[in-house]
């Protein structure tokens, strides 16, 4: 897929030769209001399924922990369904008068709770968790990410990752949880599990397994966990850090020998049929190029072998899944995956690009705006052919240091 330079997006983006698409205010659930397919689960088959490095045997399908604390893609999607976009948005005062309840904090890091860490900042509408991250934490942010939970819950038939763990699993560290989805999943499956999910601001839901513990915490600075993992998850935050070796070392510090480490991303929009010039490819390059010079590139560059083995990680593998957006596939399980990503394609695209944009390429925000609503009308309305691969890296902890 070709992309442009930021001038050249620049000039795209200001000109009128493609006025014939122009900005709206687009509602993205309407794309799929009308639509009848059901939502199924176990929509990829095995034939989707693309093994990049072979060295470590994931089966997805196998053996879980107890049969009883089974949770299957219906019972995790009603369990996400439970909290309300007001419930994920609670902050800071919100998490610290909840927690004394049925948290430690000492078990689950020494880091004290600093201003810096709580501040929020509000710019061109979107509300951010500090004056840095390029991601927002609003409500409609929230909205998109347990939307993409449902993404991952449907690639992956249920199953909450493509990591072998053990029958039992005693702790759990979540990476960047945000609403916490996956992390309460997971503390409902393993319930004999102790699950930190970290977040540099946290969502605090009301009601959350006993087993789960929510902490503000910034993974860039020394972790200071007291107690090792089995499983440290990381998802979804290509773009957040400008040294990913160093939280690579970070984990495998505080991995229990055995345990496993896995880190998920995604690469951008992929449409084998569009023009070099779709306002795609233009999205593509500009929000590229205003990453790179942020020192945080987007996309899967840190998901390399070399990159975890350099800091003692083993058994290396890259599995590599596409989700197509919409609902071009002619198989209908495919279709109604395409239809709810469709939904988080287009609710993401001025997420990811608004603040990027408008600092380090000096766009206004009324033109990233612009440039997201040409997109999405590529998207819905263009005869194409558009997917996104998701990357599942996984890594282990040797038994015995080498």
């Amino acid at each position: 897929m070709g992309t442009a330079t930021a001038a050249e997006t620049t000039r795209v983006v200001s000109s009128s030769a493609r006025s014939a698409v122009h900005a709206t205010s687009f509602d993205p659930f309407s794309v799929v209001s009308n639509q009848n397919t059901p939502i199924k689960s176990n929509i990829m088959n095995d034939s989707d399924r693309v093994e990049v490095e072979e060295d470590l045997a994931i089966d997805v399908d196998g053996e879980d922990d107890d049969a009883d604390n089974r949770s299957d893609i219906s019972r995790v999607s009603s369990a996400s369904g439970r909290y309300s976009t007001s419930e994920k948005s609670q902050y800071a005062s919100c998490f610290l008068a909840n927690q004394g309840a049925h948290v430690d904090l000492g078990r689950a890091s020494t880091k004290s709770l600093t201003e810096s860490i709580l501040l929020q900042s509000s710019e061109n509408g979107r509300r951010y968790c500090n004056d840095t991250y390029f991601m927002p934490n609003d409500d409609t942010e929230q909205t998109r990410l347990t939307i993409l939970h449902q993404v991952y819950l449907l690639l992956l038939g249920g199953e909450l990752t493509t990591a072998p763990l053990p029958r039992r699993v005693r702790r759990v560290l979540d990476v960047g949880s945000g609403p916490g989805d996956w992390a309460i999943a997971i503390g409902e499956k393993y319930t004999s599990a102790e699950v930190v999910a970290t977040d540099i601001s946290v969502f605090q839901p009301t009601d959350v397994p006993p087993n789960v513990v929510f902490q503000i915490d910034d993974v860039t600075e020394e972790w200071t966990f007291t107690q090792a993992f089995d499983f440290i998850h990381i998802r979804n935050l290509s773009g957040a850090f400008s040294d990913w070796a160093a939280i690579y070392r970070e984990a495998f510090k505080h991995l229990k020998p055995g345990g496993y480490l896995e880190v998920i991303d995604l690469e951008p929009i992929q449409m084998p049929k569009s023009s070099p010039n779709s306002y795609v490819s233009i999205f593509t390059g500009a929000v590229q190029a205003a990453s790179e010079k942020a020192g945080t590139p987007v996309g899967v560059g840190h998901l390399k072998r070399s990159m975890l083995e350099g800091v003692g990680f083993r058994s290396v593998r890259t599995t590599v899944l596409d989700v197509p957006i919409g609902t071009w596939p002619k198989d209908s399980r495919k279709q109604s995956m395409g239809k709810m990503w469709l939904i988080g394609v287009l609710e993401g695209l001025e997420a990811m690009s608004l603040r990027l944009l408008t600092r380090q390429m000096n766009w206004k925000a009324e033109e990233v705006r612009e440039l997201c609503d040409k997109v999405k009308a590529e998207l819905v309305g263009g005869n194409i052919e558009a997917k996104t691969p998701f990357h599942f890296l996984v890594a282990k902890k040797p038994l015995i240091a080498i």
